[in-house]
């Protein structure tokens, strides 16, 4: 599968699972940030997917890419849809919002960059050209 498809179906999952995991916070009062481990795990296994046959650098730029969407795209569309968080939210400053993005982002990177790896001990990743 080419490397372009799966960042268009990478941005498929985390902007459809922000969606669901917004809707269910609000219909059952449940605090949106405990799906945190959820987003995790998904910049993992795209991190992981991006490796398979690419290499590992790809696993670490698709797991980026993923943060960087959940950071964007992601946060839009959970703001737009209102889910329920029993903490406070600070005032979006554009600083928040640009530390909140490079955060993300690095997380996605660091999880990606773990997928990779794990694709590569199973011997699934594209070895690494000399």
């Amino acid at each position: 599968m080419a490397f372009r498809r799966k960042i268009l179906i990478t941005i498929l999952i985390i902007a459809g699972f922000d969606a669901v995991a917004a809707m269910i916070s609000r219909s059952f009062h449940y605090d949106f940030s405990s799906f945190a481990w959820v987003s995790f795990l998904i910049y993992l296994a795209v991190g992981y997917w991006g490796a398979h046959r690419c290499g590992a650098k790809y696993g670490m730029l698709l797991g980026a890419s993923a943060g960087l969407v959940d950071s964007t795209i992601g946060w839009f569309i959970s703001r737009v849809i209102g889910p329920f968080i029993e903490t406070p939210i600070p005032t979006l400053t554009p600083a928040v919002v640009a530390s909140t993005i490079v955060a993300v982002t690095a997380m996605g990177l660091v999880f990606g960059l773990i997928g990779a790896g794990l694709c590569k001990v199973f011997g699934q990743a594209k070895p690494i050209a000399a």
